[in-house]
């Protein structure tokens, strides 16, 4: 990278990860901390799984997954955390993003007995949540555990977004085998989960002080809670979870009103310490404005997360802000965090969008100072390895690409953006066969000085 400061971000991010790392029952265990957060946590696991294999660490990772795997219960349910309805969706995410990112169906079809049992659980799931027709969380998910703010157990959202992610991300992935009449059902199995949702949210929905309207993350006992309080699933189901249309009014509102919660650049009050700042909560919300196409805001929150950072560049899960005290939460240092500023930097650089693959949609603009270069050599995508290198002239005028597009599967189309770095706006498609040198011009102004 070339802001400084930012690479020595990741550098640190890569040592924090493998310091904790374990080796448990002969797997590694990626460790989300040292200490109290020393263990398996579905969520935060599958996370830095994607980040190791971004780092092309994928045999690594793979056997994080199997770790993982040997966690699934006999009914099919993955459930560290009670109430944790929603780490069977994880897992689920978390297994078909690592084949799709290899490109290894035979690996997948090996394991392809533990996603049917996981899907088969989320049916026999909902059909516990409709015990009672006039609960409020009738043919969603049992009452559950939010997490990230929110405690005890409730008929609440944060379940129903993971299960929700975890059916697609499943659907898609027996559509990728060729599954096809797998593929059917499981994608009217979501279809029936996403209808029944968009009824409770529409039942649920409330306003905020500032005429935001949004849906809170419980279905009941809401009205003491603040509409921002754990919202995390939320933005996991924007990304990368991919449940909601573009333009979707529910996503528009509710990140109006996270916005509206914004201090120090990150939202505020939105976990455990209500006076205080999730940190890498910032990657979940720089991460959905990416997927919604507002590059320039996600590079905005990558820079404040990485500014709440330690000196020695780690993150505690939560903290007050500057000057207001020294309660914080969570262990340190929490990885989760770590794992989140090598995946938004990735995703600023290259995302996958269907078929496509989109490149700079967040370039930050610090980025194009003169003589910056940008650099990935080899990082996996869904379409296999890509690599680029994009050089801005001394004279800050012009930037030159290379680009090297994946060659296991050729994407639809790639797509280069150039809204966030070079002065201008639109989008360039680029060649996704053979190597591609171009020269782009950066408007007068477009280039800024190193860091923030």
């Amino acid at each position: 990278m070339p802001d400084a400061a930012v690479q020595a971000q990741i550098d640190a991010a890569i040592r924090n990860i493998y310091q904790a790392q374990e080796i448990v029952d002969g797997l590694p265990a990626f460790q989300v901390g040292p200490t109290c957060y020393r263990g398996l946590w579905v969520a935060d696991g599958s996370f830095l799984l994607e980040a190791v294999t971004f780092l092309g660490r994928a045999a690594e990772a793979r056997e994080g997954i199997r770790y993982l795997l040997g966690f699934q219960r006999p009914d099919g349910a993955f459930m560290l955390i009670d109430g944790h309805w929603k780490e069977t969706g994880i897992a689920l995410w978390a297994v078909t993003r690592h084949a799709r990112l290899t490109g290894d169906r035979r690996w997948l079809e090996e394991h392809w007995p533990k996603v049917e049992k996981g899907f088969a659980f989320i049916q026999r799931m909902r059909a516990m949540a409709s015990a009672d027709p006039g609960a409020p969380n009738a043919g969603l998910v049992p009452d559950g555990f939010s997490d990230g703010g929110l405690g005890g157990k409730y008929p609440e959202y944060t379940n129903v977004y993971w299960t929700l992610a975890g059916l697609q991300a499943a659907a898609g992935a027996a559509r990728w085998l060729e599954k096809e009449a797998q593929a059917d059902a499981w994608q009217a199995e979501y279809d029936s989960l996403l209808a029944t949702f968009r009824h409770a949210a529409e039942r649920d929905a409330r306003t905020d002080s500032r005429g935001n309207r949004f849906v809170p993350i419980r279905m009941r006992d809401d009205e003491r809670v603040a509409p921002q309080k754990a919202q995390w699933a939320f933005l996991h189901a924007v990304f990368p979870g991919k449940v909601f249309e573009p333009g979707d009014p529910l996503v528009a509102g509710n990140m109006a009103m996270l916005e509206a919660a914004e201090r120090e650049g990150l939202v505020f009050g939105t976990g455990w310490l209500s006076a205080g700042i999730w940190n890498y909560f910032g990657s979940f919300y720089g991460h959905a404005w990416l997927w919604l196409g507002r590059g320039r805001k996600a590079a905005e929150t990558l820079y404040a997360f990485a500014n709440h950072a330690s000196p020695l560049l780690s993150w505690r899960e939560e903290q007050a802000p500057a000057g207001e005290g020294n309660e914080v939460c969570g262990d340190m240092p929490h990885n989760w965090a770590s794992a989140e500023v090598i995946r938004l930097v990735r995703h600023m650089l290259l995302l996958e969008r269907g078929d496509e693959l989109h490149v700079f949609e967040g370039l930050p603009r610090e980025w194009a100072r003169p003589g910056a270069v940008t650099r990935l050599d080899g990082v996996l995508t869904e379409h296999g390895p890509a690599s680029l290198e994009l050089t801005v002239s001394p004279g800050g005028g012009s930037a030159r690409l290379r680009f090297d597009p994946p060659r296991r599967s050729r994407p639809a189309k790639v797509v280069l953006h150039l809204e966030t770095w070079t002065g201008g706006a639109g989008t360039v498609e680029l060649p996704a066969e053979g190597r591609t040198k171009r020269d782009i011009p950066l408007a007068r102004g477009a280039s800024a000085r190193d860091g923030r």
